[in-house]
């Protein structure tokens, strides 16, 4: 028999996907009864790992010695005393910290006290090489009165070892800023902000799929995938004839075959995540790195080039530098080499991104989860229901002088596309060709890694200034639109304009005409 279609209209009388209330705590609440977020394990308590770590004062001593239980549990310990130290003192809201800076982050948080003292201190004789206060702007620095960046400050000790958070250090208690960034990250409101969005349906439901069409994100007439909770509406995927009994998703039928059942169980990409079996094509599970797996050469080239770009800053003209982060959850061993370095400076730098972010945009509530989607897709979060699953967003950032001021967030879909739905500039850097430098750099980046074409959406007033400036497109043609209807892209109301741009053979406007040529 026909397949049955299950009406949502009852629980879509909203319709829209973004919220426009501008408040992530609306009083109607709106979502599924049929889906929940189930609640979470209450985090144990470290009282008695802080009671055996108490005892030692310090990571180092001034002398250079290594203090008794140097370690990562020494290193909570300290963090742990210092984090009852803070006590003592307010955080400052965030909202009145002009720059946003790793450093204006900590001090937002209450990690750090306003005008609190700090050394820079020698990685081996242990000596205080830089002495300093620390305020909103940066490091007051004692021997000059010049305010510093961290990294300058670092410099101005006589030391450039590009790990300055390392040793830098709090006069007070001792702790480095790299331990007080590992504070701020392990935050209970910093951790909310990142957690798996865990929505699954309520043990006794009878509908357990999603109520909005992962295309238009509108209700309606669905049919659902009998796999995951994926559901569509049939005009939406161009499907002219219902199918008898079962059916599955796009996203749950292998790419190359199209079938969702025989050849072998299926395996997910890591880059474009979409399904495939291993005799249809594609790569086996990396023994080496077990999560990962490919469908093929091109999304094993991009996801590696996208991870290797990972924290690296790179620089452009006029003191600029842009980098690509990307959340991780990997623990922190204690060490701080090189990668784990980087890795701490990441999710700082994402922390404060998502700051940034919410300065330009209105907060975006789907409607049907609650879920926060501009923070969710910068904090790359995941989730079972397909449609709210950013776990594949990179951030881009534009920084000047250790301030961010201009955020975009992107997802590679596979050597075919790639979507950037959010890029923000902070208010004082508008109009000065900061968010053209950082997309641009987007596109070059892209183009490097051989990805067609990008696709961005535009609220109508502005589709002119990406046509004019940006020379983006409508999405008009058929056979993208199509394409498009295959993909996990994020969704907008239909008033918000679809723009592509094919990426082959772009120049890079940041560099000058004879660089272009060695460029390709």
């Amino acid at each position: 028999m026909a397949y049955n279609f299950r009406n949502r209209n009852l629980l879509n009388t909203r319709g829209a996907y973004l919220g426009s209330s501008g408040s992530d705590s609306e009083s109607q609440d709106d979502s599924d009864p049929d889906f929940l977020t189930p609640s979470r394990t209450p985090r144990r308590s470290t009282q008695n790992n802080t009671a055996r770590a108490g005892g030692a004062s310090s990571i180092r001593n001034l002398s250079g010695k290594r203090a008794r239980g140097n370690g990562e549990e020494h290193k909570r310990g300290l963090r742990e005393r210092h984090r009852r130290r803070r006590k003592r003192f307010s955080q400052v809201p965030q909202a009145q910290i002009s720059r946003r800076t790793v450093l204006s982050w900590l001090i937002g948080s209450g990690v750090i006290e306003e005008k609190e003292a700090v050394w820079y201190v020698a990685a081996q004789s242990g000596n205080i090489l830089g002495e300093g206060k620390v305020n909103r702007e940066g490091i007051l620095c004692s021997c000059c009165s010049g305010q510093l960046t961290v990294e300058e400050f670092e410099v101005h000790s006589g030391r450039k070892t590009r790990k300055p958070y390392q040793y830098i250090y709090l006069a007070g208690s001792q702790v480095s800023l790299l331990d007080c960034q590992i504070e701020a990250w392990e935050d209970k409101e910093e951790e909310e902000r990142r957690t798996f969005n865990n929505i699954q349906p309520a043990s006794k439901a009878v509908d357990r799929n999603d109520d909005a069409c992962m295309v238009c994100a509108d209700g309606g007439d669905l049919i659902c995938c009998e796999r995951c909770p994926s559901t569509f509406h049939p005009r939406c995927i161009f499907m002219e004839i219902i199918p008898q009994g079962d059916w599955l998703c796009p996203y749950c039928i292998c790419k190359y075959c199209g079938n969702g059942n025989g050849n072998g169980p299926l395996m997910q990409c890591s880059q474009c995540e979409k399904k495939y079996h291993f005799r249809c094509g594609g790569e086996t599970l990396d023994l080496m790195n077990p999560p990962v797996a490919f469908c093929g050469s091109s999304c094993r080239k991009i996801y590696e080039g996208l991870h290797n770009l990972l924290g690296s800053q790179n620089e452009l003209h006029d003191g600029l530098t842009w980098t690509l982060l990307q959340r991780t959850d990997e623990p922190f061993t204690g060490s701080y080499g090189e990668e784990e370095y980087k890795r701490i400076q990441c999710n700082s730098k994402i922390a404060v991104a998502w700051l940034v972010m919410n300065e330009c945009f209105l907060s975006t509530v789907d409607r049907h989860t609650r879920a926060n989607i501009v923070q969710s897709i910068v904090y790359n979060r995941g989730s079972y229901v397909t449609r709210i699953n950013y776990s594949g967003f990179y951030t881009a950032i534009l920084e000047k002088n250790d301030e961010i001021i201009s955020v975009a967030s992107i997802r590679v879909h596979g050597k075919r596309l790639a979507e950037m739905p959010f890029i923000g500039t902070r208010g004082e850097y508008r109009r000065l060709g900061m968010a053209y430098v950082l997309e641009n750099c987007i596109e070059s980046t892209l183009c490097s890694l051989k990805v067609e074409k990008l696709v961005i959406p535009s609220v109508s007033q502005l589709t002119g200034m990406w046509m004019d400036k940006y020379f983006f497109s409508r999405v008009q043609e058929e056979r993208l639109v199509k394409e498009l209807s295959l993909y996990n892209t994020v969704m907008f109301p239909s008033s918000v304009v679809r723009l592509h741009k094919n990426l082959a053979m772009l120049p890079d406007l940041n560099l000058s005409p004879q660089e272009n040529e060695g460029h390709f």
